[in-house]
């Protein structure tokens, strides 16, 4: 791992991956950051894409969907629905790729630490088999995490 790099990256089973960031800022601050749609279009997905659809209904039952449009104009659709919502400590949803067929979603945990100010989020998830999480891997998923990772941070610092 390259120090330098605040995000870390793990797949401690064959069909998990956990990331884990830490942000200088207060967790209601970084779960609302997560959670609220005006927000999340400032720092989801690589900045080259523009994200013309981003849905969120935070309740548990509730669905989010997310789009993202390439410069060429292929978009690249995201879904779950929210399982468990503990304000602004866990969130836990299904997460698909509309590319995909059904019945290859998995289910994140992400939970929101605080430490004298910082938050710790890390992110586990949990995949239905190796094969699905080695796709996720596969499709280059890590640096676009990276990426969405450091966006975020710098909408939490203009917040």
């Amino acid at each position: 791992m390259n120090h330098a790099d605040p995000t870390s990256l793990t797949m401690p089973s064959a069909t998990q991956i956990v990331i884990t960031r830490s942000f200088d800022a207060p967790r209601w601050l970084v779960f609302e950051a997560w959670t609220t749609p005006e927000h999340v279009r400032r720092w989801y997905g690589p900045s080259d894409l523009a994200m013309p659809v981003c849905e969120i209904d935070l309740r548990v039952g509730g669905r989010w969907r997310y789009v993202l449009r390439a410069p060429d104009g292929s978009e690249h659709g995201y879904w779950g629905e929210y399982l468990e919502i503990v304000r602004p400590e866990r969130l836990v949803y299904s997460e698909g790729y509309e590319g995909l067929p059904l019945g290859h979603d998995h289910t994140v945990t992400t939970t929101f630490t605080e430490r004298d100010g910082k938050t710790t989020l890390t992110s586990t998830l949990d995949y239905r088999s190796q094969g699905d999480r080695d796709g996720h891997v596969a499709s280059g998923m890590e640096p676009g995490m990276r990426e969405t990772l450091d966006r975020l941070e710098a909408v939490l610092s203009a917040l």
